[in-house]
């Protein structure tokens, strides 16, 4: 039978282990929306979105496809 001595400290021991081996926050980036009409920060400056209905084009591209072509 387990001792509640060691009960106690297997669990001081764990929360020791979960405090001090927290991994890294990730940072993740937020987009701005075609509805919000305020400047976006980024590393480089500050980036204005302004949504423009259009007509779509029989060959559209994805942006998507656009955004990989440019890493």
């Amino acid at each position: 039978m387990i001792s509640l001595k060691w009960l106690f400290i297997g669990a001081i021991t764990g929360l020791l282990m979960v405090s001090v081996f927290t991994p890294p926050a990730r940072n993740i980036p937020a987009l701005p929306t075609p509805d919000n009409e305020e400047p976006f920060h980024t590393e480089h400056g500050c980036v204005k979105m302004i949504a423009e209905e259009v007509e779509c084009m029989p060959s559209a591209t994805s942006l998507n496809f656009l955004a990989s072509q440019h890493k």
